[in-house]
């Protein structure tokens, strides 16, 4: 009953909205670790050589977990997780202190830890891949691992059904862009083969990129982008996948803002609720308001290796945040380039997020 409990608490400040916030944070997402062995078109991050790559160890994760005890843990960041070699370590604390845990990889540098993946306990993992076939894969990416990306996918799904597990669960990542954008109904047909368990359209981000967003946005046009999503939300339907294809349907003319040239000048007037439930933390202990500000807009609310969390939580930082986001003026970039998800949106999530936000144990 506790994990219920503290939900309904955490709902109640939702709709409140007070600078102090009484309720640990559900949910955090934390940067396991910098540094990618990928540099693919669209990547806002910039390219961090082998000797500027950081590695998040499992004691500090143990350090603020503890704190926070959140009920969902999102292992993400500007970086692919699996070069921390802690990774399914800091997995395995995290299930053991009764949390969900996802994590988001280019599945590159799994092939001989599979099993292990399995029998960490990953509730979800969502694989970044924008492409249905091999020549539009190396495009995007830059390297040619699409063969061994499905080979690996069916022998992760091998192993669950020889073990018995239902987890991970599977989502594939697709960022919408020009090169791809034939083939999004064809991923939801991939998804099907590969018995994925979702499908997740990503409208594409360009803030960090300007210098490459004409590239990559070459030729998108609304009502095009509109009847391909509208079709893989169909088949996805008819192959019982979830997906968010619906939802990007119906509010296309706010997400088609960010093929559009330039940056919006304000943020939209919706409020931003994750000053309230959830948190951003970067590979060297610094809480930032969400991952938009991963890179970027420097925006550190505190760093839990040099201060507690409710020093942070509860700070002077975080209230003025809390204030300006009641008061819809957020004025950072990021957040001019945002569209905040409603807590209707929130609630719907769990089914592009399978597993994820499953009733945790008692």
């Amino acid at each position: 009953m506790a994990h219920f409990w503290r939900k309904v608490r955490t709902g109640l400040t939702i709709l409140r909205k007070p600078q102090v916030v009484r309720a640990l944070p559900l949910h955090f997402q934390l940067e396991p670790a910098r540094g990618c062995n990928l540099r693919c078109r669209m990547c806002q991050v910039p390219d961090y050589k082998p000797d500027q790559w950081k590695n998040m160890s499992l004691d500090q994760f143990k350090r603020i977990f503890d704190q926070i005890r959140p009920t969902n843990v999102a292992l993400s960041g500007s970086g692919e997780p699996f070069l921390n070699p802690e990774l399914l370590d800091i997995v395995r604390y995290a299930k053991a202190g009764r949390a969900s845990v996802l994590t988001t990889t280019n599945f590159t540098l799994c092939t001989k830890k599979l099993e292990e993946i399995v029998r960490s306990g990953l509730d979800l993992i969502k694989i970044s891949l924008d492409a249905t076939t091999a020549e539009t894969y190396e495009k995007i990416r830059g390297v040619d691992r699409f063969a061994l990306i499905l080979r690996d996918l069916e022998e992760l799904q091998a192993i669950k059904k020889r073990l018995g597990s239902p987890t991970p669960y599977v989502r594939l990542q697709f960022v919408l862009q020009a090169d791809n954008l034939g083939e999004i109904e064809k991923m939801v047909e991939l998804a099907h083969r590969l018995r994925a368990d979702s499908v997740y359209f990503q409208p594409l981000e360009t803030l960090l990129i300007q210098d490459r967003k004409e590239e990559l946005t070459r030729g998108v046009q609304m009502e095009d982008l509109g009847r391909r999503l509208a079709a893989a939300r169909d088949r996805a339907a008819e192959f019982k996948i979830t997906t968010n294809a619906g939802v990007l349907v119906r509010s296309l003319p706010s997400y088609f803002r960010k093929y559009e040239p330039g940056i919006p000048a304000k943020p939209p007037s919706r409020v931003c609720l994750l000053p309230w439930f959830s948190l951003y933390i970067t590979v060297e202990g610094n809480v930032r308001p969400c991952c938009s500000f991963a890179e970027g807009e420097t925006f550190v609310l505190g760093n839990l290796f040099t201060q507690s969390f409710q020093e942070i939580w509860n700070g002077p930082a975080y209230r003025e945040l809390r204030r300006h986001a009641v008061a819809c003026r957020l004025g950072y970039t990021v957040c001019r380039n945002c569209i905040p998800n409603r807590l209707r949106d929130f609630l719907s999530l769990s089914a592009v997020l399978p597993g994820f936000f499953k009733r945790g144990a008692e």
